[in-house]
């Protein structure tokens, strides 16, 4: 298994496996069991007596919102990632975060604070963020009132993604579109 590999956790449907490189999106009822469930595969929570939840590496988590902090720019929120034990940012930390929010499509943000920016690329800032871990995984949280993840990953595809499993959290099956799969 490369990715992430969930089993009798609930709201899923059985068993849920998502490989390095795929993306699948899973509907839950409530916006409480799409946060139950983001922590859960996170390893913020820990899993009900008799579920599986199974990563090959990090894994890393986006806020529906984007999950930026609001007194760093859009780059430094992306090099907040690299950052060391004694908070020093090296050089190459720093041209590795370029790069990354490039990837995402915001190179022409990269000085301004998330307010200043739309709630799309808040949220692709928080996709470059996370991809500065080099997680085997990513959660994408989802929220009605935003635009569809579907919608903002297809505009620019990123071949950094490739190196992940994709798990899109959401309510509504209608926020699925540009997702392989709905569980």
């Amino acid at each position: 298994m490369d990715g992430l590999l969930l089993d009798h956790v609930p709201g899923l449907p059985g068993r849920l496996r998502i490989d390095v490189g795929e993306q699948r999106a899973v509907v839950v009822p409530q916006a409480a069991d799409r946060r139950r469930l983001a922590d859960i595969v996170t390893g913020l929570d820990d899993p009900p007596p008799g579920a599986l939840v199974l990563a090959s590496g990090k894994v890393r988590l986006v806020p529906a919102e984007g999950g930026l902090l609001p007194h760093l720019t859009v780059l430094g929120n992306v090099m907040h990632g690299h950052r060391t034990s004694q908070s020093v940012i090296s050089q190459a930390a720093r041209e590795a975060s370029v790069v990354k929010a490039v990837g995402c499509g915001l190179e022409d943000v990269l000085d301004r604070y998330p307010y200043e920016i739309t709630a799309g690329r808040r949220r692709l800032a928080g996709v470059a963020r996370a991809l500065g871990a080099y997680p085997r995984a990513i959660v994408l949280e989802d929220a009605n009132g935003l635009p569809t993840w579907g919608s903002l990953l297809s505009l620019r595809p990123n071949p950094d993604l490739a190196s992940a499993a994709l798990m899109l959290i959401t309510t509504s099956a209608t926020r699925t579109a540009g997702f392989v799969d709905a569980e």
